[in-house]
């Protein structure tokens, strides 16, 4: 081996090093919103015990019933306080409510290096959650795994927030036809899934959305979920939402993926349309939240 791959070879050990080191300082979910999580995790938890906990945010209750409120989840009436949430879409649906407005902030940074425009790793993330919860239910998977897996897409790419910052400083960006992990890898000896599964389980959240996180790039893993959130994956990049003209990494939709859910590729194209449907809806109700 050549002394110029050697070198490259310590510098990006040394650069994981240093990312994995400085995982420490991933930044805390706020703590209401932790205290809001374990409730809604606990068995005997009551609607009025999160109204409680709430009433200390009006900002972030308003922003839930905005979402709530929106096209996006189709409900046939107006929803005005956190009891009636919770009633309509249940304890598993305010989770991806409270998930979704306490991480926007963490992904709507300056993620051009990766081809991202303004808000745009967040505009991505939004439209790979909806449809990965639309592709769940579609399968007929159940309301937990559909929400689960809502919170997966929302993250997947979470661990760029981890990375940014060095290929930022470094200058580097990522081309169109490069491979994203490869890229990263190659620079700093660690990838956006693998930073990724470190920050989801900093925050505590379920060992389902770590692995969707942790192995949404894995080609050798077709477990189910895993295989929702990449076909999700792949009609984002396709439709370019949140990437600047041109920077939209290429990805296409695996026919392995497709035959774990049960689809054939006759049954694509309309399927590929009415996912990329619920994206456009999703970016309508979530793309604004503020950061």
């Amino acid at each position: 081996m050549s002394h110029s791959a050697l070198s490259q070879l310590a510098l990006q050990e040394k650069t994981r090093r240093e990312i994995l080191h400085k995982s420490d300082l991933i930044p805390p979910l706020p703590d209401l919103v932790t205290r809001l999580l374990a409730l809604l995790y606990k068995q005997d938890t009551e609607p009025r015990d999160l109204e409680q906990l709430l009433q200390n945010d009006q900002v972030l209750v308003a922003k839930m019933l905005a979402m709530v409120n929106s096209p996006f989840y189709g409900l046939n009436r107006s929803i005005g306080t956190v009891k009636d949430a919770v009633m309509v879409l249940g304890f598993r649906g305010l989770r991806s409510l409270v998930l979704a407005t306490s991480t926007a902030k963490f992904m709507q940074r300056d993620f051009s290096c990766y081809g991202h425009d303004a808000k745009g790793l967040w505009l991505h993330a939004v439209c790979v959650a909806g449809a990965a919860r639309a592709l769940a239910r579609k399968c007929g998977l159940g309301a937990e795994l559909a929400e689960q897996l809502f919170v997966g897409g929302l993250l997947h790419d979470i661990g760029k927030m981890l990375l940014v910052t060095y290929l930022g400083e470094a200058g580097h960006s990522v081309k169109q036809g490069d491979g994203v992990c490869e890229f990263e890898r190659q620079l700093l000896g660690l990838d956006h899934t693998e930073a990724g599964a470190l920050v989801t389980a900093k925050w505590n959240l379920s060992r389902e959305i770590q692995d969707v996180v942790g192995s949404h790039h894995r080609c050798g893993d077709r477990s189910t979920g895993v295989a929702i959130v990449r076909i999700a994956d792949g009609i984002a990049h396709e439709l370019g939402t949140g990437y600047l003209p041109g920077r939209a990494p290429s990805h296409e939709v695996a026919a392995e993926d497709l035959a774990t859910l049960g689809f054939d590729e006759a049954a694509w194209p309309a399927l590929r349309d009415e996912l990329a449907a619920v994206m456009e809806e999703a970016v309508l109700a979530l793309g604004n939240i503020s950061g």
